[in-house]
């Protein structure tokens, strides 16, 4: 009997971890399916060197004076829940977005990239398992503003963030500078 007890404890831990893992980049549970993934201007990322953990204007990697640096900036659309990314004022990809919800707005503004985190773990909210949630390839725009990956029901659904898929995340962390513009606007 003991046997038995334990083998139903260890597969329901097993279920919860899994659970668990499904939502923990996710502040809100979510309540409909992902939206299409709408087409981009590039799809593959490409491969480069890993940038550091953690990247603030203190440890940002120095510019090479040899290379012209472009210019990159992020339009965020709130009403369109859509981001643009643009080098040198061509834009290089789109995507959807989701912002903040009615009563956690996502300001509107002229910012600037603070830093940013491959890993970041929110020091304010938690997930539906009481854990502090998981806010992968964090972009830091604006005091306890990030853009990050996370869950895009296809409404405003965050705490004030912006969350983009898994792919457009990582593309934006390895594409954005610290110091690059970022506007988040009404709409387009």
């Amino acid at each position: 009997m003991r046997d038995t007890s334990m083998t139903s404890l260890t597969r329901s831990l097993c279920s919860m971890l899994v659970a668990s893992t499904v939502l923990a980049g996710c502040a809100h549970a979510p309540s409909q399916r992902a939206p299409e993934r709408l087409p981009v201007a590039e799809q593959a990322v490409p491969e480069t060197t890993p940038a550091p953990l953690v990247e603030t204007a203190q440890t940002a990697p120095s510019n090479d004076s040899r290379v012209a640096p472009s210019k990159r900036s992020l339009t965020i659309s709130l009403g369109a829940q859509q981001f643009a990314y643009a080098e040198d004022g061509q834009v290089v990809r789109t995507g959807p977005i989701s912002s903040g919800a009615a009563g956690s707005p996502t300001p509107t503004g002229r910012f600037a990239v603070l830093s940013k985190d491959r890993d970041k773990v929110s020091s304010r909210y938690t997930n539906q398992l009481g854990w502090q949630a998981w806010m992968p390839y964090s972009i830091q725009f604006n005091g306890h503003y990030f853009l990050h990956e996370g869950w895009l029901p296809g409404y405003p659904d965050s705490h004030g963030c912006v969350r983009v898929g898994e792919p457009d995340a990582r593309f934006l962390f390895e594409r954005l500078k610290i110091g690059d513009r970022v506007d988040v606007v009404a709409s387009f």
